[in-house]
């Protein structure tokens, strides 16, 4: 069965698919302008974006890791060349600083404890963290305009927490020093890069 990732990246909704096309184009700009020596992937589900940051950046070494044993067969199905790996957010096995941009898309918002993920993705990241995440209350009034999760007023069922630019930007600046947000051209998701 596919997962909720691989349903958004199926859909035959255009306009879903523009937004998301525009998302991943923006955010491999953010990540490309950093001129990255590696990435490392948390949370990469399937490999869509890490696929893109790949063919944007392909002498780049790159990693991708997640939880779900379903992604990534699915993934390693979609994207052969792809090295997926399985990883806990919470207690990453990588060395202290040993990538040096560490990526986590649609990610925290899943989370119970993104405040303890964030220590981990610190902790692994040798100059910036690339953090994104649906920009509320946008993000479910737009799956509400679509006539999604209807039952909870738009909002995902897997999204435990909720954060618009100030108190994205606050939790962030907890653990990493905040340089740039992105909101206006990755709609409905916010993007963040984030100095160690």
């Amino acid at each position: 069965m596919a997962t909720t990732n691989r349903q958004k990246f199926a859909t035959g909704n255009v306009v879903v698919q523009r937004l998301i096309n525009r998302f991943h184009h923006q955010i491999s700009n953010l990540v490309a302008e950093l001129q990255p020596q590696n990435i490392l992937e948390v949370g990469c589900g399937e490999g869509f974006l890490l696929d893109v940051l790949h063919r944007r950046l392909p002498e780049v070494p790159i990693l991708g890791l997640d939880n779900s044993q379903d992604a990534l067969s699915d993934g390693h199905r979609l994207f052969p060349d792809l090295p997926l790996e399985f990883g806990d957010i919470y207690h990453l096995v990588q060395p202290d600083r040993s990538w040096d941009v560490v990526v986590a898309s649609e990610v925290l918002e899943h989370l119970d404890r993104p405040n303890e993920a964030l220590a981990e993705l610190h902790r692994v990241a040798q100059r910036y963290v690339v953090l994104s995440v649906p920009w509320e209350p946008w993000f479910q009034l737009g799956s509400l305009a679509r006539g999604k999760h209807l039952q909870r007023w738009g909002n995902h069922p897997e999204h435990l927490n909720r954060w618009n630019p100030v108190t994205f930007r606050r939790l962030v600046s907890q653990r990493l020093v905040v340089e740039r947000m992105s909101t206006q051209s990755s709609f409905p998701w916010m993007i963040v890069v984030a100095r160690v």
